[in-house]
């Protein structure tokens, strides 16, 4: 038997397999071309996605001199990168020693915080893959990108992490580091794009792979208009278009999290992160990687943002009253002990403070509280998003949890407090005696996207079940997974990561 038929063959065999995972409505079947195949469009690097990755991928594979198409499914650039801060994490650079005292940071020291926070679970090469490009990145975007960049501050405590890796690494650009800052990073690079002759379809899905006979992607379908057509890509193609968001089925099966947070949270990517450059990966027999977390923070109060604010005296417990989990630790940490907790128990999460809380020393000094005082408080009262009760007795009755266990909880946190410190599980700010009335704010993550995607190797190439590179096929930001572990590791990870397998994924297919 030829090569060629065995290969045929076995691509046959392949869309019979994936045909039968497409019955239970995950994916389709593949899609082979013929060699008498009419293009409706030709390019060299078809970017798949105008997000940060999609930009920066564009970009870097013009830059080399390919020529590139873009595809975006809405009917503007930016997806969900536009509705970020803008922030990315770096270490060792110029900037991080002139705005910060940590003058001897390191990309490996980086890159070992990042693995901690995998939990065993990420893909350790990726990771530090991503750590030792970081940098570059930073002066990319400031040298070839116009980016200013202002300030640096870091992500919270992990209990598990040692003080010593640990540095402030959040690099901020000038109006940015607020929610909408992200949309001045996207079109400073899409400028660069447009001097580099990068086209754009924009109201353009992308809906399948293409593949010739012998395994290697040539182009894809895209609907636009309602009218269906082929667009080839001779060098490769690129999936940049986020995970699986605003996918309820695929979020079932393969996020969890994700799946919760869609009835139970507040998402905010946009409607079109539907996981389709994961779907037509998977079409085609791509592996995945990285699922299971999310990116989820407390919209109400903001805590484990940064490292910058002290959370106020509160603490989290569970639907037995009890806590559970160390609350000033970064954000999406405490929310993935909030999502299992509330699995577990079928129940609610709660915020406890108090009266004190409101005008506590720590908060008032910070400039900052979440309810700056009583009135504001029994506002909230009034209008439902919070409880209160004159004891924590009359509280737990009102959010439905053990009397007993809260009461023994706010005695041992007191206890605790008294003498400065939190050894149920280490927290480091706000540990403050509380006292009543009393108030209970019910936990409700918002969320912006799921984590996982593709799984890819350190050239964003994508891989298949067995490990072996699907021949012009890439990936890279959250449409990839496996450089980010069971929860988002601080804020600007993310966006670091869509520079960076942006740009390697359009460098190596130019390079074909």
């Amino acid at each position: 038997m030829s090569k060629d038929i065995s290969r045929r063959s076995f691509l046959k065999g392949a869309a019979a397999s994936v045909a039968s995972v497409a019955a239970m409505g995950l994916v389709g079947a593949p899609v082979l071309a013929s060699a008498e195949e009419a293009w409706d469009v030709e390019t060299e690097v078809l970017v798949v996605g105008a997000g940060g990755t999609g930009v920066c991928a564009a970009a870097e594979a013009a830059g080399a001199g390919a020529k590139v198409l873009v595809l975006e499914k809405a009917g503007l650039i930016g997806g969900s990168t536009n509705l970020s801060g803008g922030v990315m994490q770096a270490a060792g650079t110029k900037y991080q020693k002139e705005f910060t005292k940590y003058q001897d940071d390191t990309p490996e020291n980086h890159a070992a915080v990042w693995i901690k926070e995998g939990e065993g679970l990420v893909d350790e090469e990726l990771v530090k893959d991503l750590a030792n490009g970081a940098p570059d990145h930073i002066d990319w975007l400031a040298d070839t990108c116009g980016i200013k960049w202002t300030s640096i501050y870091g992500h919270c405590h992990i209990p598990y992490v040692e003080d010593e890796i640990m540095a402030d690494r959040i690099h901020v650009y000038e109006n940015g580091g607020a929610s909408g800052g992200g949309v001045i990073y996207v079109q400073a690079v899409w400028k660069v794009c447009q001097e580099r002759g990068v086209e754009i379809l924009m109201n353009t899905e992308a809906t399948k792979l293409i593949q010739d006979e012998n395994g290697v992607v040539v182009g894809v379908v895209a609907v636009q208009d309602g009218k269906e057509c082929r667009i080839k890509a001779t060098k490769g193609v690129i999936l940049c278009t986020a995970s699986v968001d605003q996918n309820r089925e695929l979020a079932k099966r393969l996020n969890p999290q994700m799946y919760y947070d869609l009835d139970n949270g507040v998402c905010l990517s946009v409607s079109t992160d539907t996981g389709d450059g994961i779907r037509m990966g998977m079409e085609i027999g791509a592996d995945v990687a990285g699922f299971g977390g999310c990116i989820d923070f407390c919209g109400k109060t903001g805590f484990g943002t940064d490292n910058r604010t002290p959370n106020f005296p509160s603490f989290i417990v569970n639907q037995q009253g009890l806590r559970f989990v160390c609350e000033d630790t970064t954000y999406a940490y405490h929310y993935r002990a909030i999502y299992q907790q509330s699995v577990a128990l079928d129940g609610h999460t709660y915020m406890i403070f108090g009266t004190s809380s409101v005008t506590s020393s720590e908060a008032v000094a910070s400039g900052y509280a979440p309810w700056p005082d009583v009135e504001t408080a029994d506002a909230e009262v009034e209008a439902g998003t919070l409880f209160k009760g004159e004891t924590i007795e009359e509280l737990a009755e009102a959010i439905g949890v053990p009397a007993a266990n809260l009461k023994l909880q706010l005695d041992l946190w007191n206890s605790n407090a008294e003498a400065g410190e939190d050894p149920q599980f280490g927290r480091k700010t706000g540990i403050e005696p509380i006292t009543g009335p009393f108030y209970a704010y019910q936990n409700v993550a918002y969320n912006l996207g799921a984590l996982g995607g593709l799984r890819i190797n350190t050239n964003a190439e994508v891989l298949d079940v067995n490990g072996n590179v699907i021949p012009h096929l890439y990936a890279g930001g959250l449409n990839a997974g496996g450089w980010i572990g069971p929860y988002y590791p601080g804020s600007g990870t993310a966006l670091i990561g869509t520079v960076h397998w942006g740009r390697k994924a359009g460098a190596a297919a130019a390079a074909n």
